[in-house]
């Protein structure tokens, strides 16, 4: 092996050196892709389209958050009637419950106090 490589050591460097140069030849005249005026300008537009739909998305985010905070200020007053619903419903629970254990001239008394008629 050592003699082949000192035998044909000057037609390996010619072909190591002739490839050398031919890729460099095909890297130098190789056309680099250029851009068109009308490619960049067509680019700055979508750029600006860009822009735009961020800004858009930015105030509709703001919105979400504004309505988030009307809904948790709904979902306390719904709450808050729940609450006295429940508290409403059990105080005639009572009252209902008082009635029937009460005779009928107790009950013309209980609503002639109440309704006063």
């Amino acid at each position: 092996m050592k003699q082949f490589l000192n035998t044909n050591f000057k037609y390996i460097l010619f072909v190591g050196v002739g490839l050398f140069v031919m890729y460099f030849m095909v890297y130098l005249f190789t056309p680099k892709p250029e851009m068109s005026e009308l490619d960049k300008y067509k680019l700055e537009q979508l750029d600006k389209d860009i822009d735009s739909i961020l800004k858009k998305q930015q105030l509709l985010d703001k919105r979400i958050l504004e309505y988030k905070t009307e809904l948790s200020k709904i979902d306390s007053t719904i709450a808050q009637v729940r609450n006295q619903k429940t508290i409403i419903k059990e105080y005639y629970k009572e009252k209902g419950e008082e009635i029937t254990g009460m005779k009928p001239s107790q009950i013309d008394s209980l609503f002639h106090k109440r309704y006063k008629y």
